[in-house]
């Protein structure tokens, strides 16, 4: 490990942040799957396997790669995981409002700002683990 990303007061800032999104008013393997996509979205190896098994763990798939086409996914989590992707890629500009207005119209505003937010959260995550080289 290149550095200890559990030191100092910004880790445990995270980590109450990170306890304020896990209140939200979502299925436990839905935000597991937003974390999971996105933590295979920025290749965080660490991540992946952690929020892989709670997604598991809550009945959901490890894999969700191929979200777009497979049948198994419903059109609440394709706007979902879109939306966390669009989060997730914001370098590439910003969230489509396509990608927005299809999220707010498939699970409701208050939870769309939900998914926001885990996808947020978990990219800080993801970012700290793969600076310190957490595998």
């Amino acid at each position: 490990m290149r550095l200890d990303p559990f030191a100092g007061p910004g880790f445990a800032a995270l980590g109450a942040l990170g306890k304020a999104v896990d209140g939200v008013d979502l299925p436990v393997g839905f935000v597991e799957l937003v974390r999971l996509r996105c933590s295979q979205i920025n290749g965080c190896t660490y991540c992946i396997r952690l929020h892989g098994e709670a997604a598991v763990a809550a009945g959901e798939t490890r894999d969700v790669s191929d979200w777009r086409t497979d049948p198994a996914f419903t059109e609440p989590e394709r706007a979902v995981l879109a939306l966390a992707e669009a989060v997730t890629l914001v370098h590439d500009g910003h969230v489509p409002d396509t990608v927005l207005d299809a999220a707010i119209h498939a699970i409701g505003e208050v939870r769309t700002q939900q998914v926001v937010w885990a996808a947020t959260v978990v990219n800080a995550y993801n970012r700290l683990a793969i600076s310190a080289r957490l595998t």
